[in-house]
């Protein structure tokens, strides 16, 4: 093969990948924002896991005031291909007091909750 042409193969490949995770990085801004104005009280957490070797996902809670969940968006896949997905397994639990039993997608729902009682505390202490 010559040289030439398979390092423009090359190039061409990290360009679309570039511009693909840009449009991903969009599209994840864009549900953020939605979710942001939908629930303009309240509290927010985004919980991520990664692995080396496994799927990656992302999670997005929504809370009331209280700590009672509105909303859980959950984003895995191994491409830029995936969207969120609602699960409403989780909505109208408190964080304080989730049943984890057969619950999916346990380790990145419970990092946005970690990041929700981090506000909470932020709050609590201006106040």
């Amino acid at each position: 093969m010559d040289p030439l042409l398979f390092l423009s193969f090359l190039v061409i490949i990290l360009i679309i990948q570039a511009l693909t995770g840009i449009i991903h990085v969009k599209y994840y801004q864009k549900k953020v924002a939605k979710l942001t104005q939908q629930y303009s009280e309240g509290y927010l957490g985004v919980g991520m896991t990664k692995k080396m070797f496994r799927i990656g996902k992302v999670a997005i809670v929504v809370t009331d005031n209280e700590g009672v969940i509105q909303e859980c968006n959950i984003l895995s896949g191994l491409t830029v291909l995936s969207r969120f997905a609602k699960y409403k397994e989780y909505v109208g639990e408190n964080i304080e007091i989730v049943d984890w039993k057969k619950k999916k997608h346990k380790l990145v729902v419970q990092d946005a909750i970690k990041r929700i009682e981090e506000q909470m505390k932020r709050k609590a202490k201006a106040m």
